[in-house]
């Protein structure tokens, strides 16, 4: 197999048309596990009862078996996709070479290829692994990956599968599948409550997103598992980007996967939840997986994968790779246990801030900066740096808290000279990274360093990714690739953002591609407006 392009033509083809076949055909045949009921709420104790046993309990980790302590496999030399990119990784020795996913068809055709190429391991950890289509998609190809005898590790954030247990018990009945939950709550059916007492740990959350295939190729971004990552939700798609990457970044990627896997607040699912499907229940969901996957043969979306640009490509072997030293930068699990705040990611990206020359160009759709993030973009405009923030409106934030926290810094930033665009809910021009459904968010997390250098990962400028999750991810030096992002970006600005301004000291938003003007913020309508208004008045900032 060739991924992506940089081995024999004839390779690349092949291996696109067999995808391509393969995502047209039937999906697969019928196999017994997997359970998708959601959780149901058991009341099997007493509510006082219950009660003092959550404030008994809930503040510290429950006492759990011990876990194996398990490590990536080698990388695995007899595999078709080492051998398609061997020679281009021995000619770039101590590089990292990466392909740019702007657009979610093509990031998720390109997790689907490199599932179907696994030989030895694939290991994803995730913040949320919704059971939608692409997650189910996804899901079936990882299936049919442990049938061949790849080991599978499943890394989630125990918050965002909250309601997911009965299926990952029975997907971890596979033998070559191992599930691991991050930080989890020790009580698996009142969560609402355990997270109201047992706030101080369980606020604590992993927001890495890496996925990594026979320790030959990773994907690291600001993409999760579900349809609103990929472009198959009609009704919302997050504007997101990933970087698909080989050579000297990958096994350090790996590294990072084991110390989270294997770190104390990491524990199986089954030592978790004490839900043991029957056998009856497994026949029940088999014929509901079979009927299911007979289904998504007729799939538009399924169809769209079979049409995607990037197989497309790989067909005629014209990707374009990016080669240069790059750094893996992350947090450690133990983040808020740590008091050394050296190890924090934003202590290894801050010199990168600080020391910018001439431009310095952010993409986060939560931004929050703070006093003090706010006092450091301040003085690098004011010390005749361009600086330019890119982030949400309010009309297409889907956190509202964030927005509230986020505003009140604006006429600051812009009077220091700062240049402020928000992505409208309904672009124009829908681009790669921005592509949307009948609402567009952004959801993408760049930091682009005089062109030079760029930063791609699950990081946010706000006070949560700083100083309260983990968060990973890829900075590469490499001057092509920053320059293609902030040009590709500078195209976009004025059909898909405004841009912010002050006149006479008041805030305004410009519609530069409509050359319209907006004095409140727009297509937000009143009830946003006053809920973020009021949000703005709650002491809340360190947890936004």
């Amino acid at each position: 197999m060739t991924i992506l392009g940089i081995s024999s033509r004839n390779c690349g083809a092949t291996f696109a048309n067999t995808i391509a076949q393969h995502l047209a055909k039937e999906i697969g045949q019928q196999r017994k596990s997997y359970p998708v009921k959601q959780m149901v709420f058991r009341l099997s104790l007493p509510f006082w009862g219950l009660l003092l046993l959550l404030i008994n309990g809930c503040s510290s980790m429950a006492e759990l078996p011990a876990k194996s302590i398990e490590t990536a496999y080698p990388l695995a030399e007899n595999s078709t996709l080492y051998q398609a990119v061997k020679t281009a990784i021995a000619q770039h020795p101590e590089q990292t070479g990466v392909f740019p996913l702007g657009d979610g068809v093509d990031a998720f055709v390109a997790r689907l290829l490199l599932i179907e190429s696994a030989v030895s391991s694939i290991d994803l950890q995730y913040y949320i692994y919704r059971n939608d289509e692409t997650g189910r998609l996804l899901t079936w190809f990882l299936l049919d990956a442990a049938d061949r005898g790849v080991r599978v590790r499943l890394l989630l954030d125990d918050m965002t599968s909250a309601d997911m247990d009965e299926q990952l018990i029975a997907l971890a009945r596979h033998p070559n599948i191992n599930i691991r939950l991050f930080n989890p709550s020790t009580e698996r059916n009142y969560r609402g409550l355990a997270m109201l007492f047992g706030f101080s740990r369980l606020n604590h959350r992993m927001h890495n997103k890496s996925f990594t295939v026979d320790n030959v190729m990773t994907i690291v971004g600001g993409r999760n598992i579900g349809d609103e990552y990929f472009a198959a939700n009609r009704d919302l798609e997050f504007g997101d980007f990933d970087l698909l990457a080989m050579g000297d970044a990958v096994p350090k990627v790996s590294d990072e996967f084991d110390r989270y896997w294997n770190a104390d607040t990491t524990h199986p699912i089954e030592v978790l939840s004490d839900h043991n499907p029957t056998h009856a229940e497994l026949e029940a969901l088999a014929q509901r997986v079979s009927e299911q996957r007979e289904q998504s043969k007729s799939s538009e979306y399924v169809k769209r994968l079979a049409e995607s640009q990037l197989l497309a490509n790989l067909q005629s072997d014209s990707m374009t790779w990016f080669w240069g030293k790059a750094l893996v930068l992350v947090d450690p699990p133990d983040k808020l246990q740590q008091g050394d705040k050296s190890t924090w990611l934003l202590s290894q990206l801050l010199p990168y801030l600080t020391q910018v020359e001439s431009e310095l160009l952010i993409i986060s759709p939560y931004f929050v900066p703070t006093q003090s993030g706010t006092d450091l973009l301040t003085l690098l405009a004011q010390s005749g740096k361009r600086v330019r923030v890119i982030t949400n409106s309010l009309a297409a934030t889907d956190v509202l808290a964030v927005h509230a926290g986020y505003k009140q810094y604006r006429k600051t930033l812009l009077a220091a000279g700062v240049e402020i665009y928000e992505v409208k809910a309904q672009a124009g021009e829908r681009s790669h990274s921005w592509h949307g459904s009948s609402k567009s968010s952004l959801h993408a997390k760049s930091f682009v360093f005089d062109n030079n250098q760029i930063f791609v990962g699950s990081f946010n400028f706000d006070p949560r990714s700083a100083a309260v999750n983990t968060e990973l991810g890829l900075l590469i030096t490499q001057p092509q690739l920053s320059g293609h992002v902030s040009h590709n970006i500078e195209e976009k600005l004025a059909t898909n953002t405004y841009r912010l301004a002050l006149e006479d000291g008041d805030l305004v938003w410009w519609d530069d591609g409509a050359q319209q003007r907006y004095d409140s913020e727009p297509d937000a309508g009143f009830w946003r407006i006053f809920v973020a208004d009021f949000l703005g008045l709650l002491p809340i900032e360190s947890q936004l």
